[in-house]
């Protein structure tokens, strides 16, 4: 009954509130109508925004759904100075008619005429959406992301990632400049929104396509902040320290001192609350070589475990992972060197302490059977990492330009895990058992340079470049592996058990050079060929010593060779390709083609066997894009492109790796490389002044030689793995996005949703098993403005996992994550501010234990003070019911698995924040 009667409620208002305001907008002197301009509705009151639009081809305009009430009409346009009306609509007046409305040209202004210099809230430069920052409310000592949530076309994700008009936003700038580098998040957690006057968004074009001037498909969605004019002349920024139960802590410092093109910014943090002020660091991945000879547990299975809010990949997830503790900084400085040098540098420390416990429950799919693989694992890293970047921009002069970008970076992580762990059959009848301990510290450092030459000849069009990248990475480590496996009989008779204790050093490094050379020749109006060429190589080099512990000496100085290794890689291509690009009105075209040669070589020696890999492919690799532009704001996109996928050196070596004896992987020197075809469409309409957008996009990849696992399990739940060819593998990725406001209750609208398929075969004890993957994800989000002080949002979200086995269709996995949330935010009386959030999760369809509901509650009341309102003290309660957990779901090759982790309790925190304006 209490649907239907809120339902009647907004129909009833919704009814009443159908009312109108138009006009036609006139260009004083040249006596034509004014196009584009923004027409902005403001409360009469307390000047709250109300709705906005724009004047069509004929200087028109007409705003619907305007409810009861005094209005301030906001006329603006770049060219012409800003003019005001006020009108009244009520049920007597439901519309009003501003009639022809005249503006006045910024170059031609009558003495007589009276201007404003009010700015509107949205507004079109060229092809740039600008938000005017003052029109969106925040909280007190708001961060620029959440002023980013208030604006039309923006969305920030849970994890802080950015979406402008469907695209993601991969650079935020600060008036024009990159603040600590390219990682978008460290601009938008850190600076405060109460230093931002305008936000634009727009499309950067890449450094080959700004010396054409013609779009050639790398754009990048860019935000660039243009901070508040008092904010250049000085120093601004926030301290903020907060206690609270359990131990837990934040610490958060910004400071910033701009001046001109000076740019000078601090940043620091100190957290056990997984509050992340950037993204994490982590240098020591060099490349797949040298990750390869790093591993290698003491039995069981080793997992990696990343703590972050992401999905499962084909599943789902419910919660954040584990506890971090962080404590981290950064400088940043960029200035103008001379006339013709754009200097940038920034310098970053991390420290990362993860503590996880987590619960892992398998499922494996054999063809006439399945069994059960149960693991308790914990687990503490330390990682401490420091990164510099330096970038100078040179303007040789009209004509020429070079920018060198050097990088270096240290790390140095200790990690730390015990973990016990059986096989056992669906009835519970064990077939192995173990324990292991798993300890290694490991560090190594990393120094990159970009270098790029340009110039531009006097032809428009007619450009050359040049891009040399320089890689040089070491590492080295240490570690010990400890583990004891037990293997039974059907009867549940021990008979037999192996152990590990090994201590192991490791060494590695990574030499690499990638050279492109790209000449553009125009051969019409805005049509030209592109001619490229490109030589890369790397060279990898990995040692890895096993000693075993000897009892006589009581040391580890026996050498195992069967765990012994060591290898070099070298891997290189030369390419060479031409691509046609035009642009004709609304349509840009780009059609090329590559032809690549490309060479593996690599020698693997272990113990006294030696393998010898030499690999050459030829390749031909045709792309596409094509774009068309109905208008600014609606587009359709195909895009069409071929690639490769090397197999690496341990999938070709033929040496078996035991380093861990229930998980046996050999090579296979057969392997060829994998071939994809790819065709992607993308739609985009997008009307940023009336708060409504449509954006979708389809891709399609089907791929030949398909490298897949061959998995052979015995008996006792010892599993080999060999990977090989397969062909035919389709996935499929799409998403759709529709939003709209809902005047009627001052609100926003929004409907999504994803679907992600995979058709694919893994092979279990020489079986094809088919496996095809369907994930959906919908989504519906309100946005409500209920009064000027009272905005909050309605959310829910279902994720849906079907995944099909040929094995064993009785096995078939299909499990549904249910999420409701909201969040309240109220202004009250004397600078008192409240907030509160409230999520509902619900699983169903998983393992016994997994099937839960858990609510996540939080909520904060903070007041202002001193002058200028520079302090807070705030009082924040997180999982007031003390009921937040960590689990998930995930469907895999041939396994489906729940997972448990730890997660942050029940905690309430004082906090206290001194801002510097």
């Amino acid at each position: 009954m209490k649907p239907i009667l809120l339902f009647a409620l907004l129909v009833s208002f919704s009814a009443q509130a159908q009312h109108s305001i138009k006009g036609k907008l006139f260009d004083s002197l040249a006596n034509k109508p004014v196009v584009g301009a923004t027409i902005t509705i403001l409360k009469q009151k307390d000047s709250s925004l109300v709705s906005f639009s724009m004047s069509d081809s004929k200087g028109v305009f007409e705003i619907t759904n305007i409810g009861n009430g005094a209005y301030r009409i906001l006329l603006t346009h770049i060219n012409y100075h800003n003019t005001t009306r006020s009108v009244t609509i009520s049920d007597q007046q439901k519309a009003a008619d501003l009639g022809t409305v005249v503006l006045n040209d910024l170059a031609h202004t009558l003495e007589e005429v009276t201007v404003t210099a009010e700015a509107p809230p949205v507004t079109l430069i060229g092809d740039t959406i600008q938000y005017n920052a003052s029109s969106f409310k925040t909280p007190p000592n708001a961060s620029v992301e959440q002023l980013l949530k208030n604006m039309p076309g923006m969305k920030v994700e849970k994890d802080g990632s950015i979406t402008s008009n469907g695209k993601k936003v991969n650079r935020v700038m600060v008036d024009g400049k990159e603040f600590f580098g390219t990682d978008p998040k460290v601009a938008t957690k850190n600076l405060p929104a109460d230093a931002v006057d305008k936000v634009q968004a727009y499309d950067r074009l890449s450094d080959a396509a700004q010396l054409t001037g013609i779009d050639d498909g790398n754009s990048e969605r860019t935000i660039n902040l243009k901070l508040k004019k008092d904010k250049k002349k000085g120093g601004f920024g926030k301290a903020t320290a907060g206690a609270a139960t359990d131990g837990r802590y934040e610490g958060r410092l910004n400071l910033n001192s701009f001046k001109g093109a000076r740019q000078a910014s601090l940043i620091g943090t100190a957290n056990n609350i997984n509050a992340e002020g950037f993204s994490p660091i982590d240098m020591l991945n060099f490349s797949n070589e040298l990750s390869r000879v790093q591993g290698g547990g003491g039995g069981g299975v080793r997992m990696m475990v990343v703590t972050s809010d992401g999905g499962s990949s084909g599943g789902t997830n419910s919660n954040a992972s584990g506890i971090n503790t962080i404590h981290g900084g950064g400088f940043n400085y960029n200035n103008l060197i001379g006339n013709n040098t754009d200097f940038t540098s920034n310098l970053f420390y991390n420290r990362n302490s993860p503590f996880l416990s987590s619960e892992v429950e398998r499922q494996y799919l054999l063809p006439d059977s399945s069994y059960l693989y149960n693991q308790k694992l914990v687990s503490r890293n330390t990682a401490n990492s420091v990164r510099l970047n330096l970038g100078a921009d040179i303007r040789l002069d009209s004509f020429h330009s070079v920018k060198i970008s050097p990088s270096f970076g240290y790390q140095k992580s200790d990690n730390n895990s015990a973990s016990e762990y059986a096989t056992m059959s669906l009835n519970r009848e064990r077939s192995n058992e173990g324990s292991s301990r798993n300890n290694s510290l490991i560090e190594g450092f990393n120094f990159r340079n970009d270098i790029i030459f340009r110039k531009k000849f006097r032809t428009k069009g007619r450009t050359f470049s040049m891009n040399l990248q320089t890689t040089l990475n070491r590492s080295k480590g240490n570690g010990t592996q400890n583990s004891n496996n037990r293997f039974f009989d059907k009867t549940g008779s021990l008979i037999r058990q192996d152990s590990l204790n090994q201590y192991n050093k490791t060494a590695g490094e990574l030499w690499s050079y990638n050279l492109r050379v790209v000449y553009t020749e125009p051969i019409m109006k805005n049509t030209l060929l592109e001619f490229s060429g490109g030589k890369n190589n790397s060279r990898s080099q990995a040692d890895k010593t096993t000693y075993d512990f000897n009892k006589s000496s009581g040391k580890f100085d026996d050498i195992n060779p069967l765990l012994t290794n060591d290898f070099t890689n070298t891997y290189g291509y030369t390419n060479a390709g031409v691509k046609l690009r035009a642009v004709r009105n609304k349509l840009n075209l780009a059609i090329g083609v590559n032809g690549q040669q490309a060479d593996l070589e690599g020698k693997v020696v272990s113990g006294t066997s030696d393998s010898v890999i030499n690999k050459r492919f030829y390749n031909l690799l045709p792309n596409a894009r094509i774009q068309y532009n109905f208008t600014k704001y609606r587009n359709l996109t195909f895009t069409y492109y071929t690639n490769t996928n090397q197999p690496s050196i341990d999938q070709l070596q033929p040496i078996p790796d035991i380093s861990d004896p229930l998980n046996i992987k050999a090579g296979n020197p057969d392997l060829k490389q994998e071939y994809s075809h790819s065709v992607q469409i993308n739609m985009a309409s997008v009307n940023p002044f009336r708060n409504k957008s449509l954006f979708g996009f389809l891709s399609i990849t089907e791929t030949s030689n398909k490298i897949v696992n061959f998995d052979v399990i015995d008996q006792f739940g010892i599993k080999t793995t060999t990977p090989v060819n397969i062909d035919g593998v389709i996935t499929l990725n799409g998403m759709a996005s529709w939003g709209f406001p809902i005047r009627a209750i001052r609100g926003s609208f929004n409907l999504s949703s994803s679907i992600a398929y995979n058709d694919g075969t893994q092979f279990v004890n020489g079986v094809a098993n088919k496996i095809k993957n369907l994930n959906l994800g919908p989504q519906v989000r309100l946005d409500l403005n209920l009064t000027p002080k009272i905005f909050m949002n309605l959310s829910a979200e279902v994720r849906y996992s079907n995944t099909n086995y040929s094995l064993q269709a009785a096995q078939d996995a299909v499990f549904i994550v249910q999420e409701y949330g909201t969040d309240f935010n109220w202004e009250l009386p004397k600078s008192i501010f409240f907030n509160t959030s409230y999520t509902y999760t619900i699983n169903t369809q998983q393992a016994d234990g997994f099937n839960t509901r858990f609510p996540l509650w939080n909520a904060s009341v903070s007041k202002q003070f001193l002058k200028f309102n520079r302090g807070e003290l705030k009082l924040t309660a997180f999982d007031i019911l003390n009921k937040n957990i960590g689990i998930s779901r995930s469907a895999n090759q041939n396994f489906i698995e729940d997972k448990r982790v730890n997660n942050l309790k029940r905690y309430l925190m004082m906090s206290f924040t001194y801002s510097l304006r």
